[in-house]
């Protein structure tokens, strides 16, 4: 086993800088059993790390889900074993980044095998570290650098066990992780749903114009996008003066509420494969207001819905791969929420200043929706109990974190991971698009960062009746 460190060590020099809190000494936390396959398996803290059995077969089935040429971040080292095959798998034109918090782990996987084959090749990076400020930002640099480099082939994976292990000095970077995983599982419990509606909506996806017909339509024009937080009880009554300057558009679960304040928005957006979201529309279906949806929205709405009808495509979603009518037809690079869908799509149709009504991303006063919504069982209170998806879905008994952010007034607030995420990925188009400027009307909930914000009804008014 010292001879298996001293080698190691020379070579992970290489490929991570923080080593010199790793000696040759195996932790008491550590239990090491042999397999009947004659490896090495590991218990931390009686967590099992790799196979009772076969610790390399497992190891290679994981890797079958790596992709040729891609570029892989992924978390959890272990004893490397699954380490090997992904760096094999993914070929001469790919890179895995690894990532490994824990200490013992790392040491363990540093005495115990050789690691030479993996050391040795140039396509790998380990992060390390003790300083979760320092280690957050190594990640950040290397993510952003695979992600642009190749974004089609960029691949986020979890060894479970590993990731289980992560130190508790570490809570920023955790509940970030776990919220990247949570989202990394919304593509496989939805998938077969979504593959369905992609294929229920393909005629009418192919015939539709998309929304590249509309870019830059509304250049330097004001635009309000509402949606269905609690704040936007205090600005539904000032909705009905806004001048046809603006234009008004809305999320889905928004639309039944301002129909029935007879309030004509000009677009809805809709992403949710859900059979749910049907519900927001089921008494709308006459709306003036025009639908933006993506391939993979209920297929319901898709079809039901009579008004004007615009495609748009989501970048990193390989259910609807036809590169043509991505091109030709318009895309966005937003995913989460559809409020998300929405501000970017607007951006896209030039619309500025553009203002957020209705975009709290918590919990203020215990509540998720406006008191105009009848639905306050919906997915985000689905999340917040606990339950991810209902009816044919049910993920459901994973329960939710609750995370805790500053709200407009400096204050703490409590968001859960779901709306953690919506309000990273808004922070980050509001930063992609810096001359656009956007603010948030009265919002009760999270301070979004790149974004102004307007407190009062006051301020709102001024700017809805003097911006021309």
């Amino acid at each position: 086993m010292s001879e298996f460190f001293e080698k190691n060590m020379k070579l992970l020099e290489r490929h991570t800088s923080c080593t010199k809190n790793l000696t040759n000494q195996l932790p008491k936390s550590i239990k090491v059993k042999t397999t009947p396959s004659g490896n090495d398996t590991i218990r931390l803290n009686n967590i099992l790390i790799h196979s009772m059995y076969d610790p390399v077969k497992e190891g290679q089935n994981f890797s079958e889900k790596t992709t040729t040429g891609s570029q892989v971040c992924l978390y959890g080292f272990g004893l490397g074993y699954h380490i090997d095959f992904i760096l094999k798998k993914n070929g001469p034109n790919g890179f895995l980044l690894a990532i490994e918090l824990n200490t013992d782990l790392l040491l363990a996987a540093m005495i115990l095998r050789d690691q030479s084959k993996i050391l040795l090749n140039d396509r790998f990076h380990l992060i390390h570290g003790l300083n979760e400020e320092i280690v957050s930002m190594e990640i950040v640099k290397y993510m952003e650098k695979m992600a642009s480099s190749s974004a089609k082939n960029f691949e986020i994976f979890f060894h479970s066990p590993s990731f289980k292990c992560i130190p508790s000095s570490f809570p920023r970077l955790v509940n970030s992780l776990d919220i990247l995983l949570m989202e990394r599982r919304f593509p496989a419990v939805l998938g077969d749903v979504e593959k369905e509606n992609c294929a229920l909506n393909k005629e009418i996806v192919e015939q539709n114009i998309g929304i590249n017909f509309l870019c830059s339509k509304h250049k330097g024009k004001p635009a309000l996008l509402v949606s269905a937080g609690p704040s936007l009880d205090d600005i539904l009554p000032y909705l009905k003066q806004v001048d046809k300057k603006f234009i008004l558009a809305c999320v889905d679960t928004a639309l039944p509420i301002l129909l029935h304040e007879g309030i004509a928005p000009d677009y809805v957006f809709s992403l949710d494969p859900q059979e749910d979201s049907f519900q927001y529309f089921q008494d709308c279906l006459e709306s003036s207001a025009k639908l933006i949806f993506t391939p993979s929205a209920n297929t319901k709405v898709v079809h039901y819905y009579k008004g004007e009808k615009f495609v748009v495509f989501k970048q990193a979603s390989s259910q609807f791969n036809e590169e043509k009518y991505i091109n030709t037809k318009g895309s966005t690079r937003s995913g989460g929420s559809v409020s998300c869908l929405g501000l970017d799509v607007l951006i896209q149709f030039g619309c500025d200043p553009i203002f957020l009504i209705g975009q709290d991303l918590s919990f203020p006063c215990n509540r998720t929706y406006s008191s105009f919504s009848n639905n306050n069982k919906q997915m985000m209170d689905s999340l917040d109990s606990g339950r991810i998806l209902k009816d044919n879905y049910k993920l459901v008994n994973r329960k939710e974190k609750t995370v805790k952010v500053k709200n407009i007034a400096g204050n703490k607030v409590a968001t859960n991971q779901a709306m953690y995420s919506y309000l990273r990925a808004i922070e980050e188009i509001a930063a992609e698009n810096p001359k656009t400027k956007i603010y948030n009307l009265c919002s009760h909930g999270a301070q979004i960062d790149n974004i102004i914000n307007l407190g009062s009804a006051n301020e709102i008014m001024k700017f809805l009746t003097n911006y021309y």
